[in-house]
């Protein structure tokens, strides 16, 4: 039998269970998922602006997506509307073994 290092199955399972989570994605979810994926760290408004729609609308898909470990605060940003601070956030690395799937 081949010898397999150790911590490969426990990180297998980890893969597995992220795989399940974006799996498990509402509609709204996967579409604030996709953006932040696709243009990096960006803030609520950006979102909101490439959606059409308002930012009190993704605001709760972002922290719905926070509690799910999918993305985390990256850094603070100024909106180019109000010329505020604002959070940018960005989606968590997958994994090259999550990359196999």
């Amino acid at each position: 039998m081949k010898k397999v290092r150790e911590g490969y199955f426990s990180e297998k399972l980890r893969d597995i269970a992220y795989a399940e989570q974006i799996d498990k994605l509402g509609n709204m979810q996967r579409k604030v998922y996709d953006i932040i994926k696709k243009h990096g760290p960006c803030s609520t408004e950006f979102i909101a602006i490439t959606l059409n729609c308002y930012p009190h609308q993704i605001t709760p898909r972002v922290k719905e997506l926070r509690e799910m470990n999918l993305v985390y605060f990256y850094d603070i940003g100024v909106s180019p509307t109000s010329g505020k601070a604002v959070s940018l956030w960005k989606a968590t690395k997958i994994d090259p073994q999550l990359k196999l799937f």
